[in-house]
């Protein structure tokens, strides 16, 4: 009964630890709160000390010592379950507190500023490893063991771990979420030990998920929000939750009408349960990632097959396009996750034959519609009828357009652009469809043009190394793959998504890296063909790997010579970063080599040195770019919010949303052209102004206006 009831597949028991882990989010605020009772502290240590891992690792020793005493096979084998559970869950929760660097309740404030100025992999003072708790997670592992061992005392050993728990609450050193989550984890070790490890599939089904996690959610709420667009999509879903006006997403309590509205909601619900933070900004596009290998997985098994897919998985998250953008407050982690879902659902409903597959077609478009607008469904759309094209089945169309799926898509995505044109009118449709559909494709916005090309070293770096495999892949499907079965079929239908995406965006005029993110997923499943049959020798040709070889090896070099090049850089990074990296590449090149012989394990070695160059970024290189670019305007934005008496904060030719959103103001902007504003308000309020240092010149003469800080940048000026 218990095994059963337990049973972490089991839709129920999902959806109740869901209810939980929600509930302890809401109560996570006033933890900090609870009244201490002298006469409660001495029991709470006591259960706090029971639910230590080293603690509970002794006591299976000593079990086991007694089970050799008394000739107990049952009792040694117990405190082996016990002991290994213990190690087990306790390396997972240690990898899961590296992850998610939450600060505990003593140390949140000036914790990002901390974590930025002294970077690590893991956190070994234990102000910044709150998530989830360890004494939880190890207590409700054990307690799962012995349960199921002796069912008669499960509520006493239940009891127990729950006290423990409790306990560490009351001490202050977890909020209620650490604890929910800890037991999670703990009872799903056990069971992933139990149940999961015996079968191939099972495990490496769980360990892709936990990898997916890992690298989505790695370190995402420990820096600062970027300028411009985490920013800004971060302060106009604080305003709406400020304002609660769920439809005109605001930036600076002005309409913002350059994206649509479903990611604004998703961020909402976010900032609802987690606050307004870093993490919570980010958290959409991080569960978006971890949904979208989610799909491809499940969607690629469904055609290809079981390896396939974990290959295709893999690569999809193992590369740095995806973790920069599952690490982003932006939309093109969500749009992705749909076009995917809208272009996989196609595909089935040909290769299928079922309804349910058009409209779940329909539906995936209609949401991406909400998300990014008109790209939404033209990639589904075109990549579709290009598909029927080529492959003769154009009959296919009427089905796919009958009046029905057309109307449930437009029920879906159209109620929201009505409601804005019916508030907002022309200017809705002035600044969305012509300037951010029209203009941006046919003219450069805000300067981020390009070449055709633009995009070919955007793949190179943002898809290493998997790169090196895709022309195999698309050569190969396209010259030497009959195309009458299903694994056939997803090829072609990738490479056509793939091309149609590249070419679509090559020939737009305004270009950014993120704009191709939606193919990432095409090119994905190519490159893991790709490998899986050199793996199985299927194909000889090896220029695949010499390239990769030389690519790699070309890098190493270049990264490891930048000390000795005497390059006066803004950022400064000490030499041993460069050193690491072009180790990581150096290492890549032998693996490369290696792989013309053994292509399973240094293939493998590869995804490994993937996430340690990811680890590796994230860790040591980001912080100097977030601290250079963001960590001035973080310190001016919180003091101007922070000072108690009333004033007006402005920019004066600065556009850093990050601004409103720390300082938690409405800003005055003020440009070259509206200074006289500016002197206006001088004379009759007391103003605060954040500008470039660049920019003083225009200022400083202004009467009663005096520098309060710069660092050389930016300035902070106040009357």
């Amino acid at each position: 009964m218990i095994e059963k009831g337990l049973r972490l597949s089991s839709p129920g028991i999902v959806f109740i630890l869901f209810v939980l882990f929600v509930l302890s989010l809401r109560i996570d605020p006033v933890v900090a709160d609870i009244p201490r009772i002298d006469w409660l502290s001495v029991p709470a240590r006591v259960f706090s000390l029971i639910g230590n891992g080293l603690f509970l690792f002794t006591i299976a020793g000593i079990l086991f010592v007694l089970g050799m005493v008394f000739r107990d096979r049952s009792l040694k084998t117990t405190a082996v379950d016990c002991g290994v559970s213990v190690a087990f869950s306790g390396v997972v929760v240690q990898i899961l507190k590296a992850v998610f660097e939450r600060p505990r309740m003593s140390h949140l404030d000036g914790a990002i500023p901390f974590l930025l100025e002294n970077p690590s992999v893991v956190d070994l003072t234990g102000r910044f490893n709150s998530f989830p708790s360890g004494h939880t997670t190890v207590s409700f592992a054990v307690a799962y063991v012995l349960s199921k061992r002796y069912p008669y005392l499960s509520i006493p050993l239940y009891s127990i771990a729950l006290m423990v728990g409790l306990s560490r609450i009351y001490l202050g050193s977890h909020y209620p979420s650490d604890v929910v989550a800890g037991a999670i984890v703990g009872v799903g070790c056990v069971y992933f030990l139990e149940y999961h490890i015996r079968v191939r599939e099972r495990w490496q089904t769980t360990l892709l998920f936990f990898l997916a996690v890992f690298i989505s959610f790695f370190k995402t709420g420990s820096f600062l929000l970027f300028d411009v667009d985490e920013a800004v999509f971060s302060e106009a879903t604080r305003e709406m939750l400020h304002t609660g006006d769920l439809i005109t997403p605001t930036f600076n309590f002005e309409p913002r009408y350059d994206k649509p509205i479903l990611f604004y909601w998703l961020m909402y619900l976010s900032f609802l349960f987690f606050g307004i933070t870093e993490f919570a900004a980010r958290l959409p596009s991080a569960l978006m990632g971890v949904a979208l290998v989610g799909i491809v997985f499940y969607l690629v098994r469904r055609i290809s097959g079981f390896d396939n897919a974990l290959w295709s998985a893999i690569i999809c998250m193992v590369n740095l396009e995806y973790f920069i953008y599952t690490h982003s407050a932006v939309t093109d982690m969500t749009l992705t996750f749909f076009i995917t879902a809208s272009m996989f659902s196609f595909l089935l409903s040909v290769l299928e034959r079922k309804r349910m597959w058009i409209i779940l077609f329909w539906c995936s478009s209609a949401l991406a519609v909400l998300t990014k607008g008109a790209v939404g469904v033209v990639f589904p759309v075109g990549c579709a009828i290009v598909y029927l094209f080529l492959t003769g089945n154009m009959a296919f169309l009427k089905d796919l357009l009958r009046p029905t799926y057309i109307g449930l898509f437009f029920l879906i995505s159209m109620p929201w652009y009505l409601l804005q044109l019916y508030i907002n009118g022309w200017e809705f449709f002035e600044a969305f469809v012509i300037k951010h559909h029209i203009k941006r494709y046919t003219g450069v916005i805000s300067s981020h043009g390009g070449p055709v090309y633009y995009f070919i070293p955007v793949l190179v770096i943002g898809f290493f190394p998997w790169i090196a495999f895709l022309p195999e892949g698309i050569v190969r499907t396209l010259r030497r793959i009959p195309r009458d079965t299903p694994q056939a079929h997803l090829l072609f239908f990738s490479t056509i998504w793939f091309l149609f995406i590249f070419i679509f965006f090559s020939f737009s005029r305004t270009k950014l890296p993120n704009y191709i993110l939606p193919l990432f997923p095409a090119i994905s499943i190519l490159t893991a063909h790709t490998i899986r049959w050199y793996i199985h020798g299927e194909f000889t040709s090896r220029y695949s790997l010499y390239g990769l070889m030389v690519l790699s090896a070309l890098l190493g070099v270049v990264l490891s010579s930048i000390p000795f090049m005497g390059i006066d850089m803004e950022i400064r990074f000490p030499d041993a970063f460069f050193y690491m990296l072009g180790l990581i590449f150096f290492i890549m090149a032998v693996l490369s080599f290696l792989a013309l012989k053994g292509p399973v394990p240094s293939i493998t070695g590869m995804v490994g040195m993937t996430v340690l160059l990811l680890i590796f970024v994230r860790t040591y290189g980001l912080p100097p770019v977030n601290i250079y670019l963001q960590k001035t305007l973080y310190e001016y934005a919180t003091y101007s919010g922070g000072l108690e008496r009333s004033h007006i904060l402005a920019t004066y030719e600065l556009n850093k949303p990050s601004i409103a959103f720390y300082s938690r103001k409405k800003i005055k902007r003020i440009e070259r052209s509206n200074l006289d504003e500016l002197k206006e308000l001088v004379r009759k309020e007391r103003v605060i102004v954040i500008t470039r240092v660049d920019r003083y010149e225009d200022l400083k003469d202004i009467q009663d206006f005096r520098i309060i800080h710069t660092d050389g940048r930016y300035m902070l000026l106040s009357n």
